[in-house]
Parts: structure tokens; C-alpha cells; sequence
């Protein structure tokens, strides 16, 4: 029996390309890292924030970028940013601790 397409003579190519087969949360995962990226270097964190608080803020467009360059899921992807934000901010608060207290 003949599919619907072929009765009606539709062609099953298209001519363009296929918009669904975008991973469009992985293209924006990839703009709004570099978005944060280019956000985070132009405000400067550093003056208004803690060492801490901001070396630790500059976790998340690692985050985003990392999930738009890699095949695993936008849960592990922000495990993973969380892990980093942490041990970025613990690493920051005992080199300014420890400098502080050995000078």
C-alpha cells in the first residue's frame, strides 16, 4: 500500500535544511557561554566582588561552554561546574588566607 507521501507526490528530500535536528539547547548553551564569557571579562568582578566569590562565579560559562562541546547531559554538565565553582572558591580563600597569614 502506498504511504501518503506517494499518493500525493511530495518528495521525501527537502530542499533545505531540517530544523529539528538542530540541538538548539546546545547551540544556546554555546552563546550563552561566550555571552558570560565576554560579560564577566568586561564587568570585572574582581573590583566589586570577594577573590572567592568571583574566581567561583567564573565557573558557569564554563559550564554552558561545556555543554555545548560535549555529549553529556545539562545535569552533569552543572555537577560539574558546581564542582569547579567550589573548588575554585576554597582555592581562592585559602591562597588569600595563607598569603595573608605568611607575609
Amino acid at each position: 500500500m502506498p504511504s501518503r507521501r506517494e499518493l500525493l507526490g511530495m518528495s521525501t528530500s527537502s530542499d533545505g535544511p531540517n530544523w529539528s535536528e538542530f540541538q538548539w539547547s546546545r547551540i544556546f548553551g554555546f552563546i550563552g557561554g561566550v555571552s558570560v564569557t565576554v560579560l564577566y571579562f568586561w564587568v570585572n568582578l574582581f573590583q566589586y566582588m570577594s577573590d572567592c566569590a568571583a574566581a567561583a562565579i567564573g565557573s558557569v560559562p564554563v559550564g554552558f561552554l561545556l555543554y555545548s562541546f560535549s555529549s553529556q547531559s545539562w545535569q552533569t554538565c552543572m555537577k560539574i561546574a558546581v564542582g569547579t565553582a567550589i573548588g575554585t572558591g576554597l582555592g581562592a580563600y585559602f591562597w588569600v588566607t595563607c598569603r595573608d597569614l605568611f607575609s
